[in-house]
């Protein structure tokens, strides 16, 4: 094999860092190039084996996607991601928005459960009311606009797409789903196919709204 010039390995590198960061989304996929990029620095040798060996090395191994990132899904949506306005805030936990061509959709809040104020044949639920009308409140303070983002399957069973929900506010932007969750308004319902990270997010919510026995932790 012809020996690589030092400019050459590091090229090869830096195109195999951005494919597979772009692919695996993982930072121990960056520290495992470092590392052997380092090492080959200071051995020629190896330094001259390295961009070869690399690619090898990454294929035979199993990377899982970080906590954090979005898992991609089973179920598509014909909602896109995006920023798209409020029509209609049924209760707590869904609501309808509008996209770019004037078609309805309806949201569902992935990961979190108000208590029931619109269901047929059943009677509103203790803070049913306060979670329908904090959602309501909270995004009409936002001029009715809303960002739906994706994570795991966009669809459930009811044909109702499952999103996070963010509201821009003064503070800045804040995560719908949790923000529920964290003020005793919802329940984490964690049984939906989601990331790891967002789960978390949503548990320590909860924990945190337990321990302070807000709202419906508070019967």
């Amino acid at each position: 094999m012809a020996r690589k010039s030092k400019q050459a390995v590091q090229n090869q590198v830096k195109k195999v860092i951005r494919r597979e960061v772009r692919r695996r989304g993982g930072y121990g996929v960056i520290v495992l190039i470092a590392a052997l990029f380092i090492i080959g620095l200071f051995n020629p040798e190896l330094r001259d084996r390295i961009a070869a060996k690399v690619e090898d090395s990454l294929s035979a191994m199993t990377f899982s996607l970080r906590d954090d990132q979005p898992l991609p899904s089973k179920t598509q949506s014909p909602l896109r991601e995006g920023t798209w306005q409020v029509v209609h805030v049924a209760d707590g936990d869904t609501l309808d928005v509008v996209d770019q061509q004037g078609v309805k959709h309806r949201v569902r809040l992935i990961g979190a459960d108000t208590p029931e104020t619109v269901k047929p044949d059943t009677p509103i639920q203790p803070f049913g009311q306060e979670a329908s009308d904090f959602t309501k409140r909270i995004i009409a303070e936002a001029g009715y606009r809303v960002r739906v983002a994706f994570d795991g399957d966009q669809v459930d069973r009811y044909g109702r797409n499952l999103a996070m929900i963010y509201i821009q506010t003064p503070q800045g932007e804040i995560w719908l789903n949790e923000l529920l969750i964290r003020k005793g308004l919802a329940k984490a319902q964690l049984q939906y196919r989601f990331s790891k990270g967002a789960k978390k997010r949503l548990q320590v919510a909860e924990n945190e709204a337990k321990i302070a026995r807000r709202n419906i932790w508070s019967l």
